[in-house]
């Protein structure tokens, strides 16, 4: 049985087809109430160190580096969580400088990087904070995640309790269904040494616990926010809406908790494909009882660090009216209480 679900799941990865797109035809990331990309709000403080400095490796001729994590200083081995131990601080909790908040843009593989940093409104390196990773979908940008109010408000909704990093995808693309898919891995390795430099970068400059970093991401980035947690021990659990497998399972080395929502009226066999293959990672059932909020599901079974909710929703590809609370609540229970 699982031989099976492994093969279909490699299966998807070679759709050619572009998944995550908005049924509709349009890009769900400029729907009404979208924050414009030009991130106008943000601003980069004059000497701040910017990524890239100190970690990954720029090429000048935009060849896919090579940079590991020997040489960036990232431990992609993951952090001691579980362990029943206090928050693990990062180094930054005693840097003399710390990242400022808003627009970074640096060097790295030959391209312009760019993310925005956003910090609780009592940040203080007196303790370590949990880190929050939002990533934008194919055709949109850190805007989709950085505006206040309405249903993506997740900078009020961790303003007392994370970091967040809004990064933006090369060609404001996770996946690009343009390009032929043998180019896909090269893409997905290139996006994996910008996580990797970027973290390092909030480790080493701001007061990170290392035990609780996080990612979300609604459709092309709830697809790679999947490949961070199946490619990189440093996240810890994943919430995603309206995605797809776009890692080769083969190369898994971590399980991540996750919360996965799909809309009723864009549940196709890759998404749910999504879905069963974290679920199944996890250890978890096939069986499940009601959670909360209505419309969830808790799966049986599944390892105590790794928890595995699906909520379903009325909606399209759209990131749920729920989402945002529901996120907020699923990762607050590993850093909480």
């Amino acid at each position: 049985m699982l031989a099976r679900r492994v093969a279909l799941l490699v299966l998807v990865t070679g759709c050619a087809a572009d998944p995550d797109a908005d049924p509709s035809g349009g890009s769900s990331e400029t729907s009404a109430g979208t924050t414009s990309g030009t991130a106008s709000s943000a601003t980069t403080s004059p000497g701040t160190t910017q990524p890239g400095t100190t970690a990954g490796s720029e090429t000048s001729d935009g060849t896919t580096s090579t940079t590991d994590a020997a040489e960036t200083g990232v431990d992609t081995s993951g952090s001691s969580s579980g362990t029943g131990e206090g928050p693990v601080g990062s180094p930054g909790c005693n840097a003399a400088q710390s990242l400022a908040e808003g627009e970074q843009t640096f060097m790295l593989d030959g391209l312009e990087r760019r993310y925005i940093v956003r910090l609780p409104q009592n940040y203080s390196t007196d303790q370590p904070w949990p880190l929050v990773f939002a990533l934008h979908g194919n055709g949109g940008d850190p805007g989709y995640w950085d505006g206040m109010g309405g249903d993506r408000d997740i900078r009020t909704a961790f303003a007392d309790e994370a970091v967040i990093l809004i990064p933006e995808a090369i060609n404001n693309a996770w996946r690009d269904y343009d390009a032929a898919p043998e180019t896909w891995p090269a893409g997905i390795e290139l996006e994996l040494n910008y996580f990797d430099t970027i973290y390092q970068t909030a480790r080493e400059q701001l007061c990170i616990d290392e035990s609780n970093v996080f990612s979300m991401g609604f459709s092309g980035g709830g697809s790679f926010s999947g490949v961070l947690g199946c490619r990189r021990e440093y996240i810890r659990a994943i919430a995603v809406g309206g995605s797809v497998i776009y890692f080769d399972p083969a190369d898994c080395v971590s399980t991540p908790a996750a919360w996965i929502t799909i809309g009723d009226g864009e549940l196709t066999g890759d998404r749910e494909a999504y879905r069963d293959f974290f679920r199944d990672l996890a250890g978890c059932e096939d069986t499940s009882m009601p959670g909360t909020p209505e419309g969830c599901v808790d799966y049986d079974g599944c390892g105590a660090d790794t928890p595995v909710t699906f909520c379903s929703h009325p909606g399209g590809h759209v990131w749920p009216t729920i989402g945002t609370e529901a996120t907020r609540a699923f990762f607050r229970g590993f850093y909480a209480g």
